[in-house]
């Protein structure tokens, strides 16, 4: 089930995953691409574990392995400082799984799981 929003005024976006796979045991690849104009903080939490990328220039894109058996959990921050356009799109194991696109200061966030 996918399950997503878009970028209004909160610049927000929310989804939940549940990947089609084989198997649990099998490591999954959460790739983040952003697009835009100039720079953004990133700031990545990992099944728990938080990673903060400050003035980050865009575009900017991230290979993440997702070990964890069972479930995987993942949220990403993106904070601008200016008002230029942002598209996000979050990819597991090469496929899209969620996009949100919008402009605007403020922070974007993105979401998801994996079973």
């Amino acid at each position: 089930m996918i399950t997503s929003g878009g970028w209004p005024l909160t610049l927000a976006a929310v989804v939940l995953l549940s990947a089609a796979c084989s198997s649990n045991d099998e490591p999954h690849t959460l790739t983040l691409d952003i697009t835009g104009e100039g720079s953004v903080t990133v700031t990545y939490v990992i099944n728990g574990h938080s990673t903060t990328e400050p003035k980050v220039a865009l575009p900017w894109r991230k290979d993440i392995k997702l070990t964890k058996q069972g479930e995987d959990t993942w949220s990403v921050a993106i904070r601008r400082q200016d008002d230029g356009p942002v598209s996000a799109v979050a990819y597991v194991d090469g496929r899209p799984f969620t996009r949100a696109e919008g402009s605007g200061s403020g922070t974007s966030n993105l979401s998801g799981s994996i079973r």
